[in-house]
C-alpha cells in the first residue's frame, strides 16, 4: 500500500511539473515575405479631372520591427483630352510600421523611387493616330497606409502614395503641364505571407 500511495503522489507532480513548462510563453513564428494585389484609384494632377483605374501587384519583405521593403509592378491607364495614357510603373519603396508585427492592425508610412515606361496614343493635327511610347523615367513617391490582418497569413491593405514624376510628354497631344505629372495613387488590396 506504501508503494501505491508514493507512486500516486509522483504522477500528479510530474504531471503539474509538465504542465507548467508547457504553459509558458511560446513565440509565434511568422512569415516576413509576403505577396499581394491590388487595385485602385489614380489621379495625375494638371491632367485628370476625374481620375482613372490601377491594378497592380506587390511583393515585399518585413524585417525586424519596423522595417520593411516592398516591390511593385502597376499599370495604369487613363483617358484626356482625346489622349490615352498608358503607364507602367516598377516602384521600390521602404516601409516604416508604427505597429509590432504581431499586432492585427498595422498602419505605416513609406517612401521610395521608381522607373515609370509611359505611353501616349493620340491623333496629330494631321490627322493619324500615333502611340508614342518614349517616356522612360525615373521618380519618387511618398505615403502611407494600414495593413489589416483577420488571420495571421492575409491581410486588407488600404494605400495612399503621392508620385513626384516628370515625363517627356508629346508636346503635340499634351500640352501646358511641361512634363509634370506628379499625381495620387490610392489602392486597396491584400497580401499573403508565405
Amino acid at each position: 500500500m506504501k508503494k501505491i500511495g508514493w507512486r500516486l503522489l509522483v504522477f500528479p507532480m510530474l504531471l503539474v511539473f509538465c504542465t507548467g513548462s508547457m504553459g509558458q510563453d511560446v513565440t509565434i513564428e511568422r512569415s516576413y515575405s509576403y505577396f499581394g494585389v491590388r487595385a485602385g484609384y489614380m489621379e495625375i494632377d494638371n491632367l485628370e479631372e476625374g481620375g482613372s483605374a490601377n491594378i497592380g501587384f506587390t511583393s515585399g519583405y518585413r524585417f525586424d520591427d519596423p522595417l520593411a521593403i516592398e516591390f511593385s509592378l502597376d499599370y495604369h491607364t487613363s483617358e484626356f483630352s482625346d489622349v490615352n495614357r498608358t503607364t507602367y510603373a516598377l516602384q521600390a519603396s521602404l516601409l516604416v510600421y508604427l505597429a509590432p508585427i504581431t499586432s492585427r492592425v498595422q498602419p505605416y508610412m513609406l517612401g521610395g523611387g521608381g522607373f515609370y515606361l509611359s505611353g501616349y496614343d493620340y491623333w496629330t493635327d494631321s490627322g493619324y493616330r500615333r502611340t508614342n511610347f518614349t517616356s522612360h523615367k525615373f521618380g519618387g513617391h511618398l505615403g502611407g497606409g494600414i495593413d489589416v490582418w483577420p488571420t495571421p497569413d492575409v491581410s486588407l491593405t488600404v494605400d495612399v502614395r503621392y508620385l513626384f514624376l516628370k515625363e517627356d510628354t508629346p508636346g503635340d497631344a499634351v500640352q501646358d503641364i511641361n512634363g509634370s505629372v506628379d499625381g495620387i495613387l490610392i489602392t486597396i488590396g491584400t497580401k499573403f505571407r508565405f
